[in-house]
């Protein structure tokens, strides 16, 4: 038997590979790179990361976790028909025509466990299979809808912030304002059990959750997570970790009533009712902050703030960070961009510059530069948006 589920998990394996959304993915992270780098082309007239940016985050941070998640699957016997799967993707792959914006587990996941709920209802079954128990099906739909929702957030706080994109918006009077866009796409592959193949059951209390079948299979799922989020009012960091710990909460919590659909089958589909309305009302509560607050990335009355920072330069290697405030370089106060490059040119070979930190503390970061590297230090201002409105006025 150890034999057979060794090669049934290395089939699992490979199917993965010859999945379509596997290979959506990467398509889909590519072409919104595509237009990430056109907005940052079109607004700074220069890139911030390259187009493969989105592509670099999908497997990372996720495999992991989606290691994890195989083996709570495999151990209790997580069983799914291999055609309620493809609902999944179908559902996966039509959101995905708003970005990364819509794939939120409580919304793919969700809205294919309802499809599949209402189908059964009407007499339209997306199962050839006879005997399998239906409530059973969407239990195990519904705690895999939870953890998956509760690894979105936990993706969110760990990696959602870092390499946001800086864009220039229009405040309401009309200047060039700045404000940072957190997106992110991850595909977190999760070994789930077939009802149907060679396989027997290795304990006779497996599957926990049974849904009639006596054999199984292996396949190890493509599930795409993703999020975007527009940040105005703080630093990318502190917003997305708020959003975060909330996609985690509502997580927790549709966790509870799915497995309480042990008792009470009707509740997996109110954890996937909650769980979509939930997370609807993350994005709404965090867009109704953002509406009425202040923009965070201003021009300054003393100093030049940072809105982005170019990867590979000597920004970088100085280790500053979006949101600082630069008031000296080489000992000159500077406040506005081109004062900023006059006083860089003091010194051809070395610079010091005098920074406020986003704790407020003052601290100096300092480096060596090369000849011609005075306009490639790889900052992006937030004065830059005065010169841009006013080649706009011309």
């Amino acid at each position: 038997m150890l034999q057979e589920w060794l090669l049934e998990l290395l089939a699992g394996f490979g199917k993965l590979f010859i999945h379509p959304i596997f290979y959506f993915s990467f398509l889909l992270a590519f072409v919104v790179g595509m237009f990430r780098v056109n907005r940052e082309r079109k607004d700074f007239h220069t890139r911030v990361y390259d187009i493969y940016q989105e592509i670099r985050y999908i497997l990372p941070s996720s495999l992991f976790l989606g290691l994890l998640l195989s083996l709570v699957a495999i151990g209790f016997g997580f069983t799914l028909p291999l055609e309620l799967l493809n609902v999944i993707a179908a559902v996966t792959i039509v959101l995905s025509a708003g970005g990364f914006r819509l794939l939120s587990p409580a919304w793919t996941i969700g809205l294919a466990l309802l499809i599949f709920s209402v189908s059964e209802k009407i007499g339209y079954s997306f199962i050839p299979y006879d005997g399998l128990s239906l409530n059973k099906i969407l239990m195990t739909m519904a705690i895999i809808l939870a953890l998956l929702l509760m690894t979105e957030g936990i993706l969110m706080l760990k990696r959602g912030w870092q390499g946001t994109s800086p864009r220039l918006v229009d405040s309401p009077r009309g200047l060039k304002v700045g404000v940072q866009f957190a997106q992110r796409l991850w595909l977190v592959p999760v070994f789930l059990v077939l009802p149907a193949g060679d396989l027997t059951a290795p304990w006779p209390w497996w599957p926990v959750i049974s849904v009639g079948s006596e054999t199984y299979s292996l396949i190890w799922f493509p599930f795409l997570i993703g999020f975007a989020q527009l940040i105005k009012s703080t630093l990318p960091e502190l917003a997305v970790k708020a959003t975060g710990k909330s996609v985690m909460a509502i997580g927790a919590v549709t966790l509870l009533l799915a497995v309480s659909a042990y008792w009470v089958p009707l509740l997996a589909v109110v954890s996937a009712v909650f769980a979509f309305v939930g997370r609807i009302w993350i994005s709404w509560r965090h867009y109704a902050y953002e509406k009425d607050r202040h923009y965070f990335f201003t021009p300054q009355p003393k100093g030049v703030m940072i809105l982005g920072i170019l990867p590979y330069t000597p920004a970088k290697k100085m280790d500053l960070k979006i949101g600082e405030i630069i008031y000296k370089v080489n000992g000159i106060d500077v406040n506005t961009e081109s004062e900023f490059y006059e006083a860089l040119q003091k010194n051809a070979a070395y610079c010091k510059l005098e920074v406020l930190d986003v704790n407020g503390q003052n601290r100096f970061a300092q480096g060596s530069l090369y000849e011609g590297q005075h306009y490639e230090l790889g900052l992006i201002l937030v004065d830059e948006g005065k010169e841009l409105a006013a080649e706009e006025a011309k």
